[in-house]
């Protein structure tokens, strides 16, 4: 930034209004150029501090006001450091410009609204990820409509969090989500010289062991009865089939729902991983066969993922499955299914395309958990005996 830039507030005392009140404005100089920015905050005279450029407690109101004035200084100061660091030149037109419309280098939600286009433009993202990071965009917009990086602090991620949890009633992965896709673009904008009060690395998230939710064994078996049954009305039967499909392949919803005949060759379905943008090839056991057409159409339905998870819970409620059921509880339910039948983990580690082994291994714990718990099955062998 080059010239001479500075500002104070002061209050139009030549214009009183019939109340006793006057105008505060935010009056800002650049290279010799006045500009008076209205606040729309109208206080008496006595009210006003210019010493300390605050309202005085004594005045109505004055907390509200004071934050007000704060929030327009720290946005002020934000342009002022973007530009100098920038090299930049400020002009007045580029100042009052961002300073009512805050640009991607003022305001981190208009930069991770720029950034999230640019990379889905550029392909560095696939369509599923940028679904998945625009969803916290608008968690943000809707707990802030501007976020100033000088904003950006660790009381305001802890806001977040909190409107996170009690306000949007989000599960803790879904805010450990949510606070990964932040922590990514304020990186970015760190790695582009844009200064906060803190950067990507003072966001510690904390990983979440979730739960992955399974099918067993016995309430796969419920499924495939009421898959088979009569009474069966068509749109259950084509989620069914695709979900069924999924519990003895691993495939993920966003790749079963692309897959054509043309992925199918002998024994194996052969496709471009949606996510991970990986070549995978995978041979198809007898039960997931049953589940392919044979007329050249390989599934149905154009149903949306929503509206398969929607009748997903439908269909779960009706066979009296209690667990919360999405699509993906398939892609679990097959690689914890593999190992219970003696897979080995280096073969799962292939067919779900996880490029680390420790991705993998969560379920290595979900199983030894389940053979823990059975092993107390053993203690019901001699309860109907006395002990001598």
């Amino acid at each position: 930034m080059t010239g001479t830039f500075t500002h104070k507030l002061i209050q139009k005392k030549t214009s009183i209004k019939k109340d006793g009140t006057a105008a505060l404005y935010i009056q800002v100089f650049i290279n010799s150029e006045r500009k008076q920015l209205p606040l729309k905050i109208y206080v008496k005279p006595c009210e006003f501090d210019y010493k300390n450029q605050a309202v005085k407690g004594s005045a109505t109101n004055a907390k509200d006001y004071n934050l007000i004035i704060g929030q327009n200084l720290a946005a002020i100061n934000e342009i002022k450091i973007s530009y100098r660091l920038s090299g930049r030149a400020l002009t007045m037109n580029n100042f009052i410009e961002d300073f009512y419309n805050p640009s991607s280098k003022i305001d981190f939600i208009k930069f991770y609204e720029s950034e999230l286009k640019n990379q889905l433009d550029q392909n560095i993202i696939k369509h599923t990820t940028w679904r998945q990071q625009n969803a916290t965009l608008q968690k943000l917009k809707g707990f802030r409509s501007s976020i100033l990086f000088c904003e950006v602090t660790e009381d305001l991620i802890n806001q977040f969090k909190a409107h996170l949890r009690t306000k949007l009633k989000n599960q803790p992965n879904t805010v450990y989500t949510a606070l990964k896709n932040v922590k990514k673009y304020l990186h970015i904008a760190n790695k582009k010289r844009i200064v906060t009060p803190i950067s990507f690395e003072d966001i510690k998230v904390k990983t979440i062991k979730g739960n992955r939710t399974f099918l067993t064994s016995k309430e796969l078996n419920k499924l495939f009865d009421f898959y088979n049954s009569d009474f069966l009305c068509d749109a259950y039967k084509f989620v069914l089939k695709k979900f069924l499909f999924s519990c003895f392949t691993g495939l993920r919803i966003s790749d079963v729902q692309k897959i054509s005949e043309n992925n199918f060759l002998e024994n194996h379905v052969i496709f471009s991983s949606e996510k991970t943008n990986k070549l995978q090839r995978i041979k198809l056991n007898e039960t997931a066969k049953r589940f392919v057409n044979q007329n050249g159409k390989t599934f149905d339905d154009d149903f949306t993922d929503q509206t398969i998870n929607d009748y997903l819970k439908e269909i779960c409620k009706i066979c009296g499955i209690t667990k919360k059921v999405s699509f993906h509880v398939a892609r679990h339910t097959f690689a914890t299914q593999f190992l219970i039948a003696g897979g080995k983990i280096e073969i799962l580690q292939k067919i779900l395309g996880h490029s680390k082994i420790e991705t993998t291994m969560v379920y290595v714990h979900i199983v030894d958990e389940i053979m823990n718990d059975q092993i107390s099955n053993m203690d019901s062998i001699l309860n109907r005996h006395s002990v001598l």
